[in-house]
């Protein structure tokens, strides 16, 4: 085996986060976690490993940084979301919903 999987891994996820548009999905993070935990199992960990984990640990903390942000305006919207809800709410009730 290699480390050409692990390789390719960690290109695919520095490319990802390259993208400023990249928006972190679920299903795709969870296959990309499958073939890197499964490519870390067959890897040599050769020469350039050390070089190789170091990318890795960059990339992780970078997604980590994105997936916090995209919580922070999740969060953000469904405030918004229930604020206009209490004002559709508060105008139905005050019967301009009938005007």
């Amino acid at each position: 085996m290699s480390d050409a999987r692990v390789r390719a891994a960690v290109e695919q996820m520095e490319a990802w986060l390259a993208d400023p548009d990249w928006e972190p999905e679920a299903k795709a993070l969870a296959r990309w976690d499958a073939e890197f935990k499964a490519a870390l199992v067959a890897a040599d960990r050769g020469e350039g490993w050390p070089a190789l984990a170091e990318r890795a640990h960059a990339a992780g903390i970078l997604l980590e940084s994105r997936l916090a942000l995209a919580v922070e305006a999740l969060d953000q919207m469904r405030l918004e979301i229930e604020s206009q809800g209490r004002g559709n709410r508060a105008l139905k009730g005050y019967g301009a919903g009938t005007r």
